[in-house]
């Protein structure tokens, strides 16, 4: 198969730091967390890794692990960090023909700090990431694939998706989309416009919850109901809504499939039919950034091939579990005969 990716390409920094060697605040009321440095504390890490990044790059590289043919569709930067990510991304084989070249912005860079829970604190600049236009989409099409995927997209990049929602029907493609909490809460008419194209969307209880008022706007009629006993929920505007309602909801806006990843709960997905469930696969985190990127890119794969509903949910699982082993966003990434042995 072939797949194309959308979104941002970076530079990640990772650093890794002791829980001994920097403060964790934790608020009960808040549920919420922050990592307390002294200023002017030189802080110890126990290391210090570059690697490369982003949701274009870490689910194109995920399609290629699975043996697709992967283009990422990204813009950088003319920089010596476009020729770090150039290389590393053929390194993964990845078809690297279809870069573009923003000369007046930096290629996107990151900054992690993974201590305590490894859920790490990010520091990012986007750079070229956010200059996507549509003479940029003019110069890459036409093209045909079998999946279509768009990560998150910022600031200016992210009116683009209804267009590149438009190249995934010309191309006949699946399209598998993760909008991000940024692209619903300022754009959330683009990421409703797109909807109409979509195969998959992506989001987790939090931006399921922010989409909960943008649909009630659409549908002054739209009646959420109430919540049974028993029933999986998701908290908007102080009210109980059922996820099961609200994927109801969504999908009648277009998208065949609805994915919510729940945190600790696993994730649900919606095929119009069921609201099936896949629990969280155990092991020893190591750090959680790109086990988003990895379980959507995935199951997008697992669906397109031809799977169940509940195989490519395991699937995703299971490479996603893998991911989170290691504290960058690619190095556990599996093959798919891994992925097939860990899942069977």
């Amino acid at each position: 198969m072939k797949a194309i990716t959308f979104g941002s390409a970076m530079i990640d920094i990772i650093t890794v730091v002791s829980s001994q060697s920097i403060e964790q605040l934790s608020l009960s009321n808040s549920n919420k967390q922050f990592l307390l440095v002294e200023p002017g504390r030189k802080v110890e890490a126990e290391r210090i890794t570059r690697h490369i990044g982003g949701g274009a790059l870490n689910t194109a590289i995920c399609f290629a692990k699975l043996g697709c043919a992967s283009t990422p569709i990204v813009k950088m930067g003319d920089d010596v960090p476009r020729d770090y990510i150039l290389k590393n991304c053929e390194a993964h084989g990845l078809d690297m023909s279809k870069i573009l070249i923003d000369t007046n912005q930096a290629t996107g860079s990151a900054v992690m700090i993974a201590s305590h829970e490894k859920n790490a604190a990010i520091f990012t600049q986007r750079g070229a990431n956010t200059s996507l236009n549509q003479i940029d989409l003019d110069k890459i099409t036409p093209f045909k694939a079998d999946i279509i995927h768009a990560a998150p997209l910022s600031e200016a990049s992210a009116n683009m998706l209804p267009a590149i929602a438009e190249l995934a029907k010309n191309a006949g493609a699946f399209f598998s989309c993760n909008p991000g909490i940024r692209q619903i809460t300022t754009r959330s008419n683009t990421v409703l416009s797109a909807a109409k194209n979509m195969s998959m969307i992506s989001i987790n209880e939090v931006e399921a919850a922010a989409l909960v008022p943008c649909l009630s706007a659409i549908d002054s009629k739209l009646d959420w109901g109430k919540a049974s006993k028993g029933e999986v929920k998701i908290q908007s505007q102080g009210v109980e809504i059922s996820l099961l309602k609200f994927c109801e909801t969504l999908q009648a806006h277009g998208p065949e499939n609805v994915l919510i990843t729940h945190g600790a709960q696993g994730a649900y997905l919606y095929d119009g039919k069921t609201l099936h469930h896949q629990k969280v696969i155990p092991i020893q985190v190591a750090g959680t950034a790109g086990a988003g990127d990895s379980f959507v890119s995935t199951l997008a794969w697992g669906l397109r091939s031809g799977h169940s509903a509940k195989q490519a949910l395991l699937q995703a699982a299971h490479n996603a579990s893998s991911v989170v082993s290691y504290v960058n966003t690619t190095d556990g990434l599996l093959s798919a005969d891994e992925l097939l042995k860990r899942a069977s």
